[in-house]
């Protein structure tokens, strides 16, 4: 079986981001930062840190676009008769900061998927693999996402990051940030949408709810 490491894969564009929409089968991939960056940003917007602020929405964009570009990489595959086989993908990705009826700042990514992609081996339209896509998103995409984000943000600005009771990476200092952050994933926080309403996947997804309900489980143990 071919791999796109063998092979460098260029996806297609999906949807003109200023003219167009994603078609109704896309998928809506989204990628979340750490609940403890999101409050520490509000915070300080709240506060009129403007200037750090602006830093960390830098670092996010930038990281957002790394990610999006790993996507064709990490998860352009279709089944094929031996197993998953590559693909090239169709993608389109919008960052954006606020989540609706959420207070505060949310930071994360979209990423827009087409539904089929096209073979790499014999040219055939095909449906995307979506338990390949989840399981990567999970596996691949968060954890190397929110990792970049901690190590970028340490370098530029000393934030202290640190594995929080949770079993997620979170910001260490100061420590009410990771505290709220579980408190929020004990609250079953919602995800964004999308500005599109397409089918969703949440890069992440099964760790967080686990651990919101594990939180729920030992309040009431």
């Amino acid at each position: 079986m071919m791999s796109t490491s063998d092979t460098p894969v260029r996806p297609d564009r999906l949807f003109d981001l200023v003219t167009g929409f994603p078609p109704d089968d896309a998928i809506d991939l989204v990628v979340p930062v750490p609940l403890s960056l999101s409050l520490y940003m509000t915070m300080l917007e709240s506060t009129g840190h403007a200037s750090p602020v602006a830093a960390l929405r830098k670092i996010h964009d930038h990281e957002a676009s790394t990610t999006a570009r790993a996507v064709q990489a990490t998860v352009g595959y279709v089944h094929g008769p031996d197993g998953p086989e590559p693909a090239r993908l169709a993608l389109a990705h919008v960052v954006e900061e606020r989540v609706p009826r959420v207070n505060g700042v949310r930071p994360h990514l979209h990423v827009y998927i087409g539904g089929t992609a096209v073979a790499l081996s014999d040219g055939r339209r095909v449906p995307l693999d979506l338990d390949l896509l989840q399981s990567r998103a999970d596996s691949v995409l968060f954890p190397d996402h929110r990792d970049r984000l901690a190590a970028a943000s340490t370098q530029a600005l000393g934030l202290v990051w640190g594995e929080a009771a949770t079993g997620s990476l979170e910001l260490a200092e100061p420590p009410w940030l990771a505290e709220r952050a579980a408190q929020l994933l004990r609250d079953e926080e919602p995800f964004c949408p999308g500005p599109f309403g397409r089918r969703r996947v949440v890069a992440g997804e099964h760790h967080l709810r686990r651990v919101g309900e594990e939180l729920r489980h030992a309040d009431h143990a």
